[in-house]
Formats: C-alpha cells, structure tokens, sequence
C-alpha cells in the first residue's frame, strides 16, 4: 500500500513538474505559443534611482498593453526587469544573466552612457540587441553593431537647441552652465556651442561659460559671476543641460540673487523635481525633451498608454518613463516584422543567437508606428527623432513645440559626433 502512495506522489510531483516548465529543455505545451522573453536593466536604487521609478513603470504598462492585445503574433511577452543600482559594474553583470540565465531575445536600459557601455558590451559581445534607453551620449551606439540608441544624441539635441534659440526664440547670446563631471553636462554644452557658432556664424554667442559638478547645493560664485556680465556681454538667456535636481536649485538661486533673464533646459531636466524642487522659480521655462502627452497628431497607441499612465499613477508620464515605453515599442514591432517576414514556423524552430541577429537586421530598417514618434535608425544605432519642447506654466509642465528631425538635420548634415 505505501508502495501505491509512494508512486502516485512521485507522478504527481513529475506531473506537476511538467507541468510548470521544470526541468532544462523542457518541451513546450503544444498548442501553447512560447512567451517571449525581453529584458531591462534599471536603476531603482543609487543615484539614478529617480529615473528609475519612472522606467519601470512606463515598461510595465507598455508590457501589458502589448498582452492585452494578444502579445506579438500571439506570443506572450515578459519583460525582466533588473535593478543594476546605479553601478556599470552591476550593469555588467546582470546582463550577463539576462543574456545566458533568463535568455533573452534583446534588451534595454541604462541612463548614463558608463551604464549603456557596461551593459552593451556585453550584450555586443553575445550577438545580442541592446537599446540604451536614456544616455544621449552619441558614441554610446558605437559599442557595436548590436547597439542602439533611443533618445536623440547629444550631437542631435545641441543642433536643434542652437536653432530653436536662434531662430524661434531670437537669442544671439546665451551663458550655459557646463556640468563638468557629467558625460551629458560636458557635451551637450559643447555641441550646442559647436552648433550655435555654426548658425549665427559669430566668433563668441556663448561668452560665459561657468562651470559646476553634478549634484553641487550652492551656485553662488558662478551667479555672482553672471550677473554682471548679462548686460555687459548682452546675454539674452541662461541655458542649463543639466541633471534633474541641479537645474531647479540653479534656478532658484539665480532669482533670489535678482537674476530674471529666461532659462532654458535640456531633456536632463524633465522630470517631476523640476517643478517639485524650483517652484515658482521655474515658471516660464522652456526646454528640449523627448515627449509630451499634449502633442499634437499622437498615435492612437501613446495616446493610450499617456491614459493609462495618468490613471495609474495620478500625473502624466514624463520623457523619460516614455523612452522605455519606445524601447519595449521599438523592439516589438521589429519581433513583430521578422515573423511577419519568416513566419511562424521559424520562429518556433530558430536558435535564440539566429532569433537574436534577425532582430538587430530588422532595427537596421525598421520605421515604428507604436512609438511616441516614428523612429528609424541610422547604421551606426542613432534614432532619427525629432525633438519636443515643453513649458512650465502655472507648475505644469505643457507641450510648447516640435522640431522635426529632417528640421535640424537636413541632407547632408555631418552626423558623426566628436569624441
């Protein structure tokens, strides 16, 4: 009789482990389709960890409006997300887990081009696509052929921000405040001086240039520098490419010290604390970002998901939760075209390394439909995306403009970056 027990027990344990997918090569249940595995790497702790929050939830919502419609092709799709804390270290070694542990068709992630790095090389060294998500360093795409950028680059940014001052907003002379120990802060200072020379063609339209640190409290001394020289050098405008708690504490001790000159942000700036940490000292200023719910002609599919995101979390989702909602988008639609393209029989049948390099292919050619914005790619993995403005008015921050991206890079545009 124990013998009997003993051996219904055992066939209902195999049974049930089965069951579940247990055991390494484990047959799928047939008529079940195979879900696909996507991962990202996200700081929900250390310095990024703000942005963070704002990442997981827009890959979240964007994960179960793809399942709600029936997955790609039928498919389920599961994005892991990791915690990589802030560290390219930590980067590097969770890749490496999404890569070989959790096996993933492609990834996304990272906010910093020293995260995007840590965690492209890897992945470049695997055959396997990555989207940095919110570095706009431009040689971050170089890590290699399986490496790509969702954001516009710095390169992008810095010209189209040079022409908007110039010819939409009519400044000829701006001071910019350079993060010098920030990749993002020391460039995009840098290409928007390269850029705005370029337009205005004037030996110096950016003669004060004072520097600061990621993170710094007081900005007394390079305020008490500026202040001066607006009128003596005629600067028309302050322009901050800075981190987002650094642009409001600028912000506010530049009007307690009297300075009332308009302020002009980059896409480092949007993000909730702008409002939050500047108050009324941010009131009336203008900047370059990624997205606004308020733009017009949205697809039907981010019209849903900005919906979803204001019921879900009581505020509209910022630019940067919005690019890993475009980097689940970007690499489901190329999924989405390859078995379109090769059918289903060869997906099921395909090794992951072939699944893996049909996808890089089809971001190679692909024009999105179910991102904010059409999104293609250049062969070196730069986005061509056009750029959004918004404004705080009465502490919200609103849609202001759009540039187009053939706008501010016209044909023949020389798009290689310095290094």
């Amino acid at each position: 009789m124990k013998k009997i027990v003993i051996l219904i027990s055992l066939f209902m344990l195999v049974s049930a482990f089965v069951a579940f997918g247990g055991g390494e090569g484990a047959a799928p249940t047939p008529g079940v389709k195979e879900t696909i595995k996507i991962g990202t790497l996200i700081s929900l702790t250390g310095e990024a960890a703000e942005m963070g929050v704002e990442f997981t939830e827009s890959t979240n919502i964007a994960e179960d409006m793809i399942n709600a419609k029936g997955g790609i092709h039928g498919y389920p799709v599961e994005v892991y997300i990791l915690d990589a804390q802030s560290k390219p270290a930590v980067f590097a070694t969770k890749s490496h887990r999404l890569i070989k542990s959790i096996e993933v068709v492609a990834g996304f992630g990272a906010c910093d081009i020293s995260f995007a790095t840590a965690a492209g090389e890897v992945f470049q060294d695997a055959k396997t696509p990555f989207l940095d998500i919110a570095g706009t360093t431009p040689t971050i795409p170089l890590v290699g052929d399986y490496m790509f950028m969702a954001p516009g680059p710095d390169n992008d940014q810095g010209r189209a921000v040079a022409k908007f001052l110039y010819e939409e907003l009519g400044y000829d002379t701006i001071s910019i405040f350079k993060d010098v120990a920030s990749a993002y802060g020391t460039k995009l200072t840098e290409y928007i001086i390269y850029y705005f020379k370029e337009i205005y063609r004037e030996e110096d339209p950016v003669p004060f240039v004072p520097a600061y640190n990621t993170g710094d409290t007081d900005y007394t001394a390079q305020l008490t520098r500026l202040k001066p020289n607006i009128e003596k050098m005629g600067i028309q405008a302050v322009v901050l490419p800075t981190w987002p708690r650094d642009a409001p504490k600028i912000a506010k001790q530049a009007r307690e010290l009297g300075i009332d000159i308009p302020l002009i942000g980059t896409d480092g700036v949007d993000t909730s604390a702008l409002t939050e940490v500047g108050g009324d000292a941010v009131e009336g200023m203008i900047y370059s970002t990624h997205f606004s719910p308020g733009q017009p002609g949205l697809p039907d599919m981010v019209k849903e998901y900005a919906k979803i995101h204001e019921e879900e979390y009581g505020r509209e989702p910022g630019a940067f939760g919005t690019m890993s909602y475009d980097c689940v988008m970007i690499i489901v639609e190329a999924i989405s075209a390859v078995i379109d393209e090769k059918g289903e029989d060869w997906w099921d049948a395909a090794s992951l390394a072939d699944k893996r390099t049909a996808i890089r292919d089809e971001l190679l050619t692909i024009t999105t439909k179910w991102t904010t914005q059409p999104i293609s790619f250049t062969p070196e993995g730069w986005p061509k995306r056009g750029i959004t403005w918004k404004i705080v008015e009465g502490g919200e921050r609103v849609y202001y403009d759009f540039q187009p991206y053939k706008e501010f890079t016209p044909e023949g545009t020389v798009l290689l970056p310095f290094k």
